[in-house]
């Protein structure tokens, strides 16, 4: 009864290789989320390097143009000039600052994309142990209950039931030989005490 109550009890419980693939699936799921918004960060980390670059060109090409307006004497075209570099360099400034901060964040979120990746080669492999181990698990509780079965009285054999069965069996062919024998031996007296007919027959013949 203990038995039955325990195998019904572990034949009840969750399949632990099942919940580690749903597990890996959830974290198969993760990680591609994860990767598109990270792909979407990398991508405003270019984006804003563009801008920057645009920037600098901009404010490298002013600058020369202020030096072009000055050497011409045409001091109020430098003074346009270099407010519009001072502008790209403003823009410049700007753009550096969200460009770190999107550099951090993308750094960031590529080592939480390696851990996770990390994570999830190491689920899989115990997954693929603890499948191992579970399979020898079910194999070994499949073969106990096999054998607990040949254990039990409903299916154990007295060999000295056998035995006295065997021996009855033996003395009842014994028994049956015996009678045959002595049926045998009756059979030779009678032989002895049969009539001869041939004798009989000379008794009528005519003297």
């Amino acid at each position: 009864m203990f038995r039955a109550k325990v195998n019904g009890a572990l034949d009840e419980m969750e399949n632990p290789i099942e919940l580690l693939d749903q597990k890996l699936r959830d974290m198969d799921e993760s990680l591609n989320k994860a990767k598109i918004s990270s792909a979407q960060i990398l991508g405003n980390v270019h984006e804003i390097e563009k801008k920057m670059d645009t920037a600098k060109k901009t404010s490298e090409e002013f600058d020369e143009k202020v030096k072009l307006a000055m050497s011409k004497g045409n001091e109020e075209l430098a003074k346009k000039a270099l407010a519009k570099k001072i502008e790209a360099d403003k823009s410049y400034d700007s753009l550096k600052l969200s460009y770190e901060d999107a550099f951090k964040k993308g750094e960031a979120i590529k080592k939480k994309l390696r851990e996770l990746e990390e994570e999830i080669q190491k689920t899989r492999t115990y997954r693929d142990e603890a499948a191992a181990r579970y399979n020898n698990a079910e194999a070994s509780k499949k073969v106990n209950e096999i054998l607990s079965n040949v254990d039990t009285g409903s299916n154990k054999i007295n060999l000295d039931d056998i035995e006295r069965k065997i021996e009855k069996k033996e003395a009842l062919a014994e028994g049956l030989n015996d009678l045959r024998e002595d049926n045998s031996l009756d059979k030779e007296f009678e032989k002895l005490n049969e009539v001869n007919l041939d004798e009989e027959l000379k008794k009528y013949q005519v003297k």
